[in-house]
Parts: C-alpha cells; structure tokens; sequence
C-alpha cells in the first residue's frame, strides 16, 4: 500500500513515527520548529529540497484524493490546523461559499509569519497547491483570496515574488 495514503488514513505513521492524528494535536511552537513534517501534510509531486523522506504525489494518490470524501475531509482538518496556526479562519456557508478571514487571534499570530522572507512563505506555497492538486480547489481559491487582502493591506509584509509563487500554486 502507498505510504503517504496509508498515512492519511491514519493506519501507519511516517518515518518519524508520527501518525497524522498525533500532529492534528501538536501546540504551536512546535508547528513552527519542526520543518519536517508539512511535507506530509500537503504533499507535492516534486521532492522536498528540506525532507530527503517526504513523499511524492503521484496518480494514484490524487486520484484516491479526487475520489475518496474522507481523505478529502482529513486534508480539510489538516488545512485547519494551519490555518490556526497563521491566526486565520475557515467559515464556509451556502450563501458565500468558502472564506478564509482573519480569526482572532490573528494579531498574535501574524508576527510568526507575515514578514518578509518567513519560511512559513515557502509552506504556504506547498499547502496552496497541494489543496488545488488534492480536491480543495475552492479552500485554495479562498486562502490565495485572503493572502491577497493581506497583502494589500501590507505590501511590506509580503515580497512580491511571494505573491507571484501562490497565484501560480492555485
């Protein structure tokens, strides 16, 4: 069986001997200080410049994305995990459809991530595009939305070519 599937299934962990249900849970800081892990949150069919042991998408793993509800729904919470950990937040309604939005504690959060050449940049990236590849197109749409108001609302906390790599990633 595929290991990243597997894994996403919850019925194995990753070399680290973390299942996916463990990192659901972590605090913050240690979202922040570990970087090998967000490769099998939101994978991507190229390898990890930063994780030589993340796995790579391929046809079979997206189309199991495409076809199966529940990855889709554990993709989701994984989104959300992040999403609080940028101090952002998902509502989603008939009338609107999906909105990303500051939550609140956005403003303790953001000093984390929304400043010039953050790493949190490049995860950001991976998650933006692994959404689209995966299933989550609209989260993807949203998300990029919601960055592009940050943006505009402070130019200097994004450079440029940042912006550039998301609009590309969805």
């Amino acid at each position: 069986m595929n290991a990243l599937l597997s894994f996403y299934r919850g019925e194995s962990a990753n070399p680290e001997g973390r299942k996916l249900e463990d990192i659901w849970i972590w605090q913050r800081d240690r979202l922040e200080n570990v970087h090998n892990y967000i490769q099998w949150l939101f994978p991507l069919p190229e390898p990890s410049r930063f994780n030589a042991t993340a796995p790579l998408l391929d046809e079979e793993v997206i189309q199991a994305f495409l076809s199966n509800k529940e990855l889709r729904k554990r993709l989701f919470r994984s989104f959300k995990l992040m999403l609080d950990f940028y101090g952002l937040q998902c509502v989603t309604s008939k009338e609107l459809g999906v909105q990303i939005s500051k939550a609140a504690n956005f403003h303790s959060r953001k000093q984390f991530w929304l400043r010039p050449m953050n790493h949190n940049h490049l995860r950001i990236t991976r998650i933006l595009r692994s959404l689209t590849l995966l299933g989550l197109r609209a989260y993807s749409k949203s998300f990029l939305t919601c960055l592009q108001e940050l943006y505009q609302e402070d130019p200097k906390a994004i450079d440029p070519k940042t912006m550039e790599f998301w609009e590309k990633a969805v």
